[in-house]
């Protein structure tokens, strides 16, 4: 009966250290999966190069993108971004935009400001019988910064700048608004072609993907090919 017993306290203290909770393995307190993220980010990084010029080289996608948003002033002394403060209707002394300026996708709520083909890309005359401007065209297109043609990014180039994570990505580009920014195409699913694509760097939904109607004002952060 005693051997009985003994193995059955055996049997019971075998199924509490086995059950035991175990620590999470971290590293430096961070969980394994923001341990991941972090180096994501590290590796995405390396592919960005300030040029101190105002503009941010990404050699491998052969891209140059530049660091202020589309109504901001690069200054050179602080390689940062700034400009005339341009608020809302509600605080049209807001600051915190230093400069940045929001713009429409079309003044049409249909596919007058983009190509019919896929990808629906945005460009400044209108394929169809309806006429239509884009606000967001000429922001890139007539900003000439630098003596270089400039263009509005697909929702693919952005990706590429919020990869490595919100903080990553306000080190090379200062001032970014915790807003959408549209991007160059079209909602191809949308049959009237009311909507457009944005990407959000707001914080609580950065990089998030949203569909948008095209007469919103949202802001815009032109890109180029490299050299």
């Amino acid at each position: 009966m005693k051997i009985l017993h003994s193995c059955f306290a055996l049997l019971a203290l075998s199924f509490f250290i086995n059950c035991e909770m175990k620590p999470v393995e971290d590293v430096y307190g961070l969980s394994p999966e923001e341990t991941n993220q972090l180096i994501a980010g590290l590796i995405a990084n390396q592919s960005l190069r300030d040029n101190g010029n105002g503009t941010i080289s990404d050699p491998v996608a052969n891209l140059v993108w530049q660091k202020c948003t589309h109504g901001q002033v690069y200054r050179a002394g602080f390689n940062d971004c700034l400009g005339a403060p341009q608020g809302s209707l509600f605080n049209p002394n807001d600051v915190n935009r230093a400069g940045a300026i929001q713009v429409a996708f079309c003044d049409s709520q249909t596919h007058a400001c983009n190509s019919i083909s896929y990808p629906q890309v945005i460009q400044g005359t209108s394929s169809i019988s309806i006429a239509g401007s884009s606000e967001l065209f000429a922001a890139c297109q007539n900003s000439n910064y630098l003596g270089a043609t400039w263009r509005v990014p697909t929702p693919l180039e952005y990706q590429r700048l919020v990869i490595p994570g919100r903080a990553a990505t306000l080190q090379y580009f200062p001032s970014t608004q915790e807003e959408d920014y549209w991007t160059a195409w079209s909602n191809q699913d949308d049959l009237p072609g009311e909507t457009a694509f944005a990407i959000s760097f707001d914080r609580q939904s950065y990089g998030v993907e949203r569909s948008v109607v095209k007469t919103q004002r949202n802001y815009v952060r032109c890109v180029r090919q490299g050299p």
